[in-house]
């Protein structure tokens, strides 16, 4: 029995070392508490991906390799690096993380508008 022991304490450590090494992937998202003055963005903007699975920079239709060029070229005119980001309830995750990389990458503010 002692031995049994052993081998339980044994993997309750090892399972307890192991999780602790996993990070999950996730997008960090600064969500604020209330805002006590409306911000209002004058110019901006705006990525539609459609249910299809197409992407659409400010109303024009861009293939999947020129999307991030398309981006930035409709950021380049404004001061501020705003994007909008309206999404489909079946759009996939992957899609919209594809803008938000981007995004990222650029130090580009995004709003997300999902329907």
């Amino acid at each position: 029995m002692s031995s049994m022991t052993d081998i339980v304490f044994l993997l309750l450590i090892f399972f307890m070392v192991t999780s602790t090494l996993v990070h999950p992937n996730a997008i960090k998202l600064l969500v604020p508490k209330k805002a006590t003055t409306p911000t209002v963005v004058k110019k901006y903007a705006t990525v539609r991906v459609s249910a299809a699975g197409y992407y659409y920079v400010n109303g024009s239709r861009v293939a999947d390799n020129n999307l991030k060029t398309a981006l930035l070229e409709s950021l380049a005119q404004g001061e501020d690096k705003v994007l909008k980001l309206v999404t489909d309830n079946a759009v996939t995750t992957g899609m919209a993380a594809q803008v938000l990389d981007i995004a990222e990458a650029n130090q580009i503010k995004v709003i997300l508008d999902i329907k």
